[in-house]
């Protein structure tokens, strides 16, 4: 498989990140830092992703790092392997220890400029993706951001390093998923169920396989599908893109009797 493909796929299935921004420690007037440098300054942070892939993250303006945004858009966001992507990242073979030395691993750091959306479809994605965010999402302070990636920077484990630009990871050219995700959703939600947790059961490796149901839709997009159960949050992956949303329904169907024939 593509390295770029795979990439995407690590960067999709996460659910929270690391944001480094610029902080200024003149503008907090911080006593305790004897520095009129600015320095790099991290948070973490929830993550959910727009059809092309760009982060979309909720911040308050309260907190220091949008006050860094606000000064300086420029940012990166370190994302980590949650769900175990084997099938992409192979486990680092060592028999001398009897645990995985999580430096193993793959992460991502995207770079970009991190600018505040008001466009409801990153709200309503976000809030799919991360329900418990509406208790606070609506608060006067709280703004939704989108992170234009400019570049990245993959650490697929052991030796295996990758610089990317824009166009390597963007996914161009979807068409119908704003007009059609939420009714797709709503749709498998409430009359497929017994398809979903199917999909969970049959199709899924690993400890979800054994969390057979309780499984909900959160989110589709050109390249997987993401589902919530509690605070498990799995990806299944497309084998190639489905650059047109009309034509999720019948891969929908085509996963269901592939998952009753296993």
């Amino acid at each position: 498989m593509k390295i770029n493909y795979i990439s995407r796929q690590l960067i999709r299935s996460a659910s929270r990140g690391y944001l480094s921004t610029f902080f200024d420690p003149n503008t907090f007037k911080i006593k305790k830092i004897k520095s009129n440098k600015s320095f790099p300054y991290s948070t973490f942070t929830l993550t959910a992703f727009d059809y092309d892939l760009s982060p979309i993250i909720l911040l308050s303006n309260l907190s220091e790092h949008t006050t860094n945004v606000n000064n300086n858009n420029l940012v990166s966001l370190m994302l980590c392997e949650e769900q175990k992507l084997y099938k992409f990242f192979p486990k680092f073979k060592n028999s001398s220890f009897n645990y995985e030395d999580p430096m193993s691993r793959p992460r991502i750091t995207l770079i970009g400029n991190l600018r505040k959306t008001k466009n409801q479809n990153h709200k309503k994605r976000f809030l799919l993706r991360h329900p418990t965010a509406k208790l606070y999402a609506g608060f006067s302070d709280m703004n939704f951001f989108k992170l234009t990636i400019i570049g990245a920077h993959l650490i697929g484990g052991f030796a295996s390093v990758k610089w990317f630009s824009k166009n390597d990871l963007i996914c161009k050219g979807f068409l119908n998923f704003e007009s059609s995700e939420s009714s797709i959703i709503s749709h498998m939600n409430e009359c497929h169920k017994e398809s979903i947790n199917l999909y969970v059961s049959k199709l899924f490796e690993g400890s979800y396989s054994k969390l057979k149901t309780e499984w909900s839709l959160v989110g589709i997009d050109p390249e997987g599908f993401d589902l919530r159960r509690k605070d498990n949050l799995a990806r299944y992956f497309f084998e190639r893109q489905i650059l047109d949303a009309k034509k999720l329904r019948g891969a929908f169907v085509s996963l269901h009797k592939k998952a009753l024939k296993i």
